[in-house]
């Protein structure tokens, strides 16, 4: 048994675990943003309102935007239910505040076929304000956890850590899509 399940904290840097650790903490951790404090799911949803705000500056037209965001998604949520079962080990909790790659796929299932007006994409001042909207209705609905956001949390391992988020990130595409179209 490692000094981790005797102590009950992560293995110390120094440790034989931590080599084999580090890739997997950074990975889960979106990139370290998991790691900052206070909020690491603020901090953890500035790495996907980041890459978002560049592809709308970039400006792919959709359906290739969305195509972007699925794989995302699916690259996102297929490495934390990998890594879900290590990270909540090392850790020492289910569903760690630490791992942040369902905020990455939460926040992009917001962005999906959003029918934007045209002069958004390839502008960068509105596609940081857009971006910056996303952020806030998305953080909202994934601390507010609205149904059936509490309902999937309870999934196991990974499944719940990620299902939930997404279903946040649902619930802001649908209010965008409303407000987008009444806007119109």
């Amino acid at each position: 048994m490692n000094a981790y399940k005797l102590k009950g904290q992560p293995p110390s840097e120094t440790s034989d675990a931590a080599p084999a650790a580090g890739w997997r903490r950074w990975a889960a951790s979106g990139g370290g943003l998991g790691l900052l404090k206070p909020a690491p799911g603020s901090w953890g949803t500035l790495g996907p309102a980041v890459l978002y705000a560049l592809l709308l500056w970039i400006g792919p037209a959709e359906p290739l935007r969305t195509l972007i965001c699925v794989g995302g998604i699916v690259l996102v949520g297929g490495l934390l239910i990998w890594l879900a079962p290590w990270a909540e080990s090392f850790f020492g909790r289910a569903d760690p505040g630490q791992v942040v790659l369902d905020e990455y796929a939460g926040f992009w299932a917001a962005c999906l076929l959003l029918p934007l007006p045209t002069t958004i994409p390839g502008h960068i001042g509105m596609s940081l304000l857009l971006t910056g909207i996303i952020y806030i209705l998305f953080r909202v609905c994934d601390i507010l956890k609205l149904p059936p956001c509490r309902q999937l949390e309870r999934l196991p391992a990974g499944w719940g850590i990620l299902l939930d988020d997404i279903a946040a990130g649902a619930q802001v595409n649908v209010l965008l899509q409303i407000a987008f179209r009444v806007w119109h």
